[in-house]
């Protein structure tokens, strides 16, 4: 398995939400940056929805990077190109662990 490093040229960000209180005392949704990182990114699937009559497209991407040092887990959600995916499944890439591959999927209406 031979990973060009130079491939990882698109900057992605993993947050994850938390429910916290503000001054006031309501409680609000808060995004949190776990990790900012540069990755290689690509459409594996696409396809459109039809459900209760409204069109839906599907989009599965897999991004490929660099194993963080933190745990990731499918409760995060990755930022990229101004679109939020949500995480499907979180796999290393090779028995070395250098490399993390995540299969994320964007859905849009």
């Amino acid at each position: 398995m031979l990973i060009n490093p130079g491939n990882f040229s698109k900057r992605i960000k993993i947050v994850k939400y938390e429910i916290q209180k503000d001054p006031d005392g309501f409680e609000q949704k808060v995004e949190i940056v776990v990790l900012m990182t540069w990755a290689q990114v690509t459409n594996t699937s696409g396809s459109e929805i039809l459900r209760s009559n409204s069109d839906f497209s599907e989009v599965k991407t897999r991004f490929l990077m660099r194993s963080p040092k933190l745990k990731l887990d499918k409760d995060m959600v990755i930022k990229f190109d101004e679109n939020s995916y949500n995480i499907v499944y979180i796999n290393d890439y090779g028995y070395d662990k250098r490399y993390t591959e995540i299969m994320a999927e964007l859905v849009t209406k």
